[in-house]
């Protein structure tokens, strides 16, 4: 059970957290201004710039002694002797005994890592930092050759982890086409490039690592969200026992009083705005806190509280630290808010974005592929043009997986369904065609045009390696579920005609109207239809194929079909959805692992 002390001290730090986030952008301010040296430090510590190159080369030599240090420079050691040896040892952050601001101010930086979800100590943050106190701790040290080897050593150590800090900040920490091979085909700049080396190139480094963190809202609406739970996750919250009996307004339950205190804890409940008494009846006044929650989770907004919503309940603050850790990884990953225009797909949401200059513009309802057969892969593409009454040309994984077992049960499954059968290129008759036949020998079949087709009445296209696509469907009931990963890969939409709408404005000669004519669609004004009875021989010249028509679009709308498990929506609303595909699994098992 919740104490008075829990609850007081949840609206407390909620409170401390805004005044958090202040300090830590006057910080920022702070240490963005330019670097002034520490006045006469090098006349006490007797700096020698030549003997101080000397050293930085003698330490590559004497690192492989240090055990501790060599670890730490791991594979990037021979990288960072060769381009010390083609500058001839010169140093890149460190000038003299005078650069200690500017030491402090990258230590700054490396050492508010957390802020990413990330762990300072992969940037070396505390050994640089002993280094830098045991260097500048006592001045009067009478042993100058000691401060320089210190100081050689802070330099390569500071070198290597600007350069790491900009990789992760440009590319993330785990290559996600390494990680995900099969199915990462989101662009993603190569970490190898000859960008690598950017930082060091710099007039100021530290701007630099300021400028390169990522920017975007959802980013860092994340970030704010992890900061919270980072001080959530100290605090004991009860479980909620989960029951097979549902919770629904006017029923009685002694689970009401930890329900409300998570609500609160989550943020779905402001005390500062809402006085609601705590009862063991479910009523009215609690029910839409109860709704907004659930709609936030994925999960049927009826306001019914069942065991679905009470295991997300139960989801603890430190399962969402992991979470958005791995979804601000993900966002490292690829940037796509700075693209004035586009369609973004998150598949564990099952829903399809409309964005323009970052607002969301609409959502749609999405099927994505099964899970371990036909998942549908990160991809991003440009939608170039539409099909209207399409032909389904059947993958033969479908044929063999399923049609083949429809033909053994149905000896007219194909018919019903409008099928059309080829062997070698030439149609062959459906009559007498078995379900052995059709496994055993080569047979291709494609779908033509018509009510049942598994395309529906419009599919969008886009270019990609897995022929996978946006479409119809005649199958509605899976748009109800919770769980929306039925298809075979390609994405089905559940208002097709609403995203040709969006596609068509200010595109294409073809209206939506014209679209709804050519597909069978009633359309009640008679001069728009007698309007496009005239038109419709020129609009389809050179892109129909009988009943198959193409509508080409002026202006392609980039896609970016992408994968994220935890998000803040633009109500401010902290989203969790499963982790349909295993991905997020994956990715935790390899970015823990580095980031340790």
């Amino acid at each position: 059970m919740f104490s008075k002390t829990t609850v007081g001290y949840s609206n407390i730090m909620f409170k401390k957290i805004s005044l958090f986030i202040i300090l830590q952008l006057l910080l920022f301010i702070t240490i963005s201004c330019d670097h002034k040296p520490d006045p006469g430090l090098d006349d006490k510590l007797k700096f020698d710039k030549q003997e101080f190159v000397d050293q930085i080369k003698l330490s590559f030599s004497t690192i492989d002694s240090l055990d501790i240090i060599k670890k730490s420079l791991d594979d990037k050691f021979d990288t960072l002797k060769y381009i010390y040896s083609k500058r001839n040892y010169e140093p890149f952050i460190i000038e003299s005994f005078n650069s200690k601001s500017k030491i402090d101010s990258i230590l700054i930086i490396l050492g508010n890592a957390y802020e990413h979800g990330l762990n300072a100590e992969m940037y070396d943050y505390s050994i640089i930092k002993n280094k830098v106190k045991e260097i500048f701790g006592d001045y009067t040290r009478a042993d100058d050759k000691v401060n320089i080897n210190l100081l050689a050593i802070s330099e390569i150590l500071l070198t290597n982890a600007v350069l790491k800090f900009s990789e992760h900040m440009r590319h993330g920490v785990v290559n996600p086409r390494k990680l995900y091979p099969e199915v990462y085909y989101l662009p993603v700049n190569d970490s190898l490039n000859q960008k690598y080396f950017e930082p060091l190139e710099q007039k100021n480094i530290v701007t630099y690592l300021q400028n390169i963190q990522p920017k975007s809202e959802k980013y860092k609406k994340l970030q704010t969200e992890l900061l919270k739970f980072e001080k959530l996750k100290e605090i004991y919250y009860p479980h909620i026992a989960v029951t097979e009996n549902k919770i629904e307004i006017g029923n009685e339950s002694a689970l009401l009083k930890n329900i409300y205190q998570k609500l609160i804890v989550f943020g779905f409940i402001d005390t500062s705005k809402t006085k609601l008494s705590i009862s063991i009846i479910y009523d009215s006044t609690l029910s839409p806190f109860i709704k907004e929650f659930q709609r936030a989770n994925g999960l049927i907004a009826d306001g019914v509280i069942g065991k679905p919503t009470i295991e997300r309940l139960n989801i603890t603050p430190k399962e969402y630290v992991e979470k958005i850790k791995l979804n601000l990884e993900r966002f490292r990953w690829i940037n796509y808010s700075d693209t004035a225009k586009y369609i973004v797909v998150n598949i564990p949401d099952f829903k399809l974005y409309a964005v323009e200059n970052e607002i969301e513009k609409f959502d749609i309802k999405i099927c994505t592929g099964r899970k371990t057969t036909w998942e549908t892969p990160n991809l991003y593409g440009q939608i170039s043009y539409f099909v209207l009454n399409p032909t389904w040309s059947v993958p033969r994984s479908i044929i063999d997986e399923e049609i083949v077992s429809g033909l053994r049960r149905d000896s007219s499954y194909l018919k019903k369904r409008n099928f059309v059968a080829y062997k070698s290129g030439k149609q062959v008759s459906l009559n007498g065609l078995t379900a052995q036949e059709l496994a055993a020998n080569r047979y291709s079949l494609v779908q033509n045009p018509g009510a049942g087709n598994a395309l529906g009445k419009i599919k969008f296209m886009f270019k990609n390696p897995f022929g996978v696509y946006l479409h119809d469907t005649p199958t509605r009931a899976p748009f109800s579920y919770v769980n929306r990963a039925v298809s075979h890969g390609c994405m089905r939409v559940e208002k097709p005609m609403q995203l040709a709408e969006y596609f068509l404005s200010n595109n294409s000669n073809w209206t939506l109207d014209y679209l709804k004519i050519e597909i069978g669609q009633k359309v009640e004004n008679q001069t728009v239809v007698e309007e496009y009875k005239s038109k419709r021989s020129e609009l389809r010249k050179n892109s129909s194929y009988g009943i198959t028509t193409e509508v080409k679009l002026d202006k392609y709308v980039p896609l970016f079909v992408d994968y994220y498990t935890v998000w803040v929506d633009k109500d401010g609303k902290l989203n969790y959805r499963d982790d349909v595909y295993g991905r997020d699994k994956k990715l935790k098992e390899s970015l823990f692992t580095i980031n340790k």
